[in-house]
């Protein structure tokens, strides 16, 4: 009687600890991605769904991507270079730093500043997320070139 019992246990453990479910309501996992970093602008431009030049203005909730906790802005979009957004208006999830304990912008969220950026974006569980953390959204002051070829 005592070995199935403790197999019952050992079977917990296992789980709790290997596939992130817990034994407590509420429990999540977290997952670690290693980003890609992008050597040149046209190599980001070829790989996102959507590539626009916009303003975020204002949040809008929140959702989750690899367990993580994830802002949502509405963006005023000034010209689309690739891609079909949609219709507006237009979401955009600011993609969070995995790797970090939880939290989601320990370097600060790149689309929280009111200001014209070059928006790089990808299609994840039907809504629009930046691309990565750190190239996802790059302030785009007026007049200034496009770092790629659109054609």
């Amino acid at each position: 009687m005592r070995r199935p019992i403790r197999m019952a246990v050992v079977g917990m453990l296992a789980c709790t600890l290997t596939a992130g479910c817990g034994l407590l309501p509420g429990t999540t996992t977290e997952t670690c991605v290693d980003w890609v970093r992008f050597e040149t602008a046209q190599d980001q431009f070829r790989d996102a769904a959507l590539v626009l030049i916009g303003r975020p203005v204002g949040t809008d909730g929140e959702t989750s991507i690899y367990g993580y906790t994830a802002r949502v802005y509405r963006v005023e979009v000034e010209s689309v270079l690739k891609g079909e957004p949609g219709p507006a208006p237009l979401r955009i999830a600011s993609t969070p730093t995995t790797c970090s304990r939880g939290v989601s912008y320990p370097d600060g969220d790149p689309l929280s500043r009111d200001q014209r950026m070059l928006i790089f974006a990808s299609k994840e569980d039907g809504g629009w997320f930046t691309q990565t953390p750190a190239q996802g959204a790059v302030p785009f002051p007026e007049r200034t070139p496009l770092p790629f070829r659109t054609g």
